[in-house]
């Protein structure tokens, strides 16, 4: 009983963490108007200070992206548009230029097999966010509820075997849809990719100055954070290659 209470207030958490209600959404539409007038370092400043109060949006990581984008700065407009992706991961506008950006990129990374098993998944998951699948869990769960109820007080057989199996049928959906939900917050929360920053980076064998160099990267290629030791991060890209770089120079996504 204790572990359905838990589970129903982190949907319902989930469900109303994106109310709107009290946001000052005047950084935001100064920053549309400076990006209409080409003013980009100035809907920089706007957007960087609306989320800087604490809001996170998608629409604004997705604009600030396109601001950076158009300033050729491939390495900001990609992080952007990957922070936009994790608030909204099926918005096609948002993975549209996401795949432009990423194709001015200087490295083309193509994932090993099993990324690419992975990659199938995730975008199946990415066919909604955490309070999508949120929603749809709740409404399988009281649908199951209501022919779980028709289970018990129909007195037809046929009725009652319709609503025993389809009811069961629901609760499985119910039950999946948790774990989607669960974990698009999972991702959301977690910040374990980042993207590269610097212009050129060597990626060495271990966390020192003098360690063997082992492949270089460039700005813009999204990496895989395994840990942290001092100045370096070890990394891991999609292709399965992995070192050691200075954390200053990537971003977490």
């Amino acid at each position: 009983m204790k572990l359905l209470l838990k589970i129903s207030l982190f949907l319902c958490g989930l469900v109303f963490s994106c109310n709107t209600w009290g946001i000052n959404y005047t950084q935001l539409d100064s920053g549309n108007a400076y990006y209409t007038k080409s003013l980009y370092d100035k809907a920089i400043a706007s957007y960087n200070k609306f989320i800087m109060e604490g809001n996170e949006s998608a629409q604004a990581y997705f604009n600030l992206g396109n601001c950076y984008y158009r300033k050729s700065d491939m390495a900001y407009a990609i992080l952007n548009y990957e922070k936009a992706k994790k608030l909204a991961p099926s918005d096609p506008d948002i993975q549209f230029n996401l795949q432009i950006a990423n194709l001015k990129t200087t490295d083309k990374i193509s994932p090993d097999a099993s990324s690419s098993i992975s990659n199938w998944w995730r975008g199946f998951v990415d066919t909604y966010s955490e309070r999508g699948w949120a929603i749809i869990c709740i409404v399988c769960f009281c649908i199951c509820l209501l022919l779980l109820g028709v289970y018990f007080m129909a007195r037809n057989l046929l009725f009652k075997q319709l609503g025993f199996w389809v009811g069961m049928v629901m609760l499985l959906v119910s039950v999946t849809t948790f774990i989607f939900s669960y974990e698009q917050y999972s991702i959301l929360t977690s910040h374990d990719t980042a993207i590269v920053i610097s212009n050129s980076v060597t990626v060495t064998g271990a966390p020192t100055d003098n360690a063997t160099k082992l492949f270089v990267i460039h700005e813009g290629a999204k990496v895989w954070i395994v840990k942290t030791e001092g100045n370096y991060t070890e990394i891991k890209l999609a292709n399965g290659n992995q070192g050691w770089l200075l954390t200053s120079d990537i971003s977490e996504i």
